[in-house]
């Protein structure tokens, strides 16, 4: 996001994330919807660490991934209330977690999405943002 117009005003947001995998039961079958977190940067030290995600958020559920994919996209309008926590000098982090953190059936489900770092460039996570300068 450092890459928008330090004076962007922003009208739109949405995050958009491609399905690799399931591994047992379809997680959105069981524990409900995904909840997107914002953070105005990093949510920790650069580099991806495990107290991130117990990290504060700049906006807890900035959105919501539902359980409904476009040819295995997912995608998460953001709320207007969390288009300030966009950074437009630096970077900005999205959370996602699901509403429900197990259902206690002692299962390994899970959903994998593909990263930023993915070597297929095309599926990579999508970041939309329109804005004008006025």
């Amino acid at each position: 996001t450092s890459s928008l117009p330090d004076d962007a005003v922003i009208t739109s947001v949405m995050l958009k994330i491609k399905k690799l995998s399931v591994t047992g039961t379809d997680p959105f079958t069981t524990h409900q919807n995904v909840i997107v977190d914002i953070s105005a940067g990093p949510f920790g030290v650069s580099a991806l660490q495990e107290t991130d995600f117990q990290a504060p958020a700049s906006k807890d559920f900035a959105g919501m991934i539902l359980n409904a994919p476009v040819d295995n996209w997912f995608s998460a309008a953001m709320d207007k209330t969390a288009f300030q926590y966009i950074n437009v000098t630096g970077s900005t982090q999205f959370r996602l977690k699901f509403q429900l953190d197990d259902n206690d059936d002692l299962g390994a489900d899970t959903i994998k999405f593909y990263s930023g770092d993915s070597v297929l460039l095309d599926y990579r996570p999508v970041l939309q943002i329109e804005y004008y300068v006025p």
